[in-house]
């Protein structure tokens, strides 16, 4: 039985949808609904039981022409209403352009720290080669006078150029004595006190003086002596014989003595263009200035 109410129930159904598909194709009066005849399954004999047959295929009967209406008919009779058109869905608005990210904008360069002084130091006993620009003689010149000199070479100390060749330096006369009448010997003493650098300091220094003395005087004095003594021997000699001899030598000699006496010996002299090497004293810090 329960076979035979699934086929019936689905013979209804197949015939309920093929009259939906007619209907929505061809707008007419509804065809009635015909009902298949059902034809009941063969039923399998008793005695060993078997599995229900597959249910034979239910052939819907044709549905009735469909009658179509009269033009006069079809004239007066109302429009079917339409089905509603499915509202539209709106535009799609195109979406603002997107502007493509920027590069991050790289900060400015820094400037360079500036520069940094250098400092070095000019040592205890640096020699400082130069040349005098003036000449100095112990009969004009006194303690203390100033004079001006130029280094002879450059002063470079740690790779660093300090004062170059030419570079002024400046001196003072510490000792003058003009030669005297007895001893006949002059003597002259100078030092540096100050040197101008490359960057155009004017740098304080302390050297060791430079001595310098004036030409002995002692052959020449005793020559004079002799002489003065040898013109008196011979005056006396012819004037008064031996005797007369030795009183005239004593007298030429008391003159030639006088004679060297009331004169001086040469001055102590440095002529300008004369090359010096000073020692330095006391050590020395230069800072470097900047511009």
């Amino acid at each position: 039985m329960k076979a035979l109410l699934g086929f019936a129930a689905g013979a209804l159904v197949a015939a309920s949808v093929a009259w939906f598909v007619v209907s929505r194709n061809k707008p007419a009066e509804p065809a009635p609904v015909v009902q298949a005849a059902l034809a009941p399954a063969p039923v399998a004999a008793e005695p060993a039981p078997a599995p229900a047959p597959a249910p034979a295929a239910i052939t819907p009967s044709k549905p009735a022409p469909v009658r179509r209406p009269s033009p006069a008919v079809a004239a007066n009779r109302a429009p079917e209403p339409q089905p509603a058109a499915a509202p539209s869905a709106p535009a799609p608005q195109p979406e603002p352009a997107r502007s493509a990210p920027s590069a991050p904008v790289a900060p400015p360069p820094q400037p360079p720290p500036p520069p940094q002084p250098r400092t070095v130091t000019l040592s205890a006993g640096t020699l400082l080669p130069v040349r005098l620009g003036e000449t100095l003689t112990s009969e004009k010149n006194k303690e203390g006078d100033a004079f001006a000199a130029t280094l002879d070479k450059a002063l470079v100390i740690d790779g660093a150029v300090v004062a170059e060749r030419g570079a002024r330096l400046d001196g003072r006369v510490v000792e003058a004595d003009r030669a005297g009448k007895v001893r006949g010997v002059a003597h002259l003493a100078i030092e540096l006190v100050r040197l101008t650098t490359a960057d155009g300091q004017r740098i304080t220094l302390r050297t060791e003086a430079f001595h310098k003395d004036g030409q002995a005087e002692r052959g020449r004095d005793a020559a004079k002596i002799g002489a003065g003594a040898a013109i008196g021997a011979a005056i006396g000699a012819i004037a008064g014989g031996g005797r007369g001899a030795a009183i005239g030598a004593g007298v030429g000699g008391a003159a030639g003595t006088g004679a060297v006496l009331t004169t001086r010996g040469k001055p102590a002299e440095l002529p300008v263009e004369t090359r010096i090497s000073f020692r330095v004293n006391e050590a020395v810090t230069i800072t470097e200035t900047l511009r």
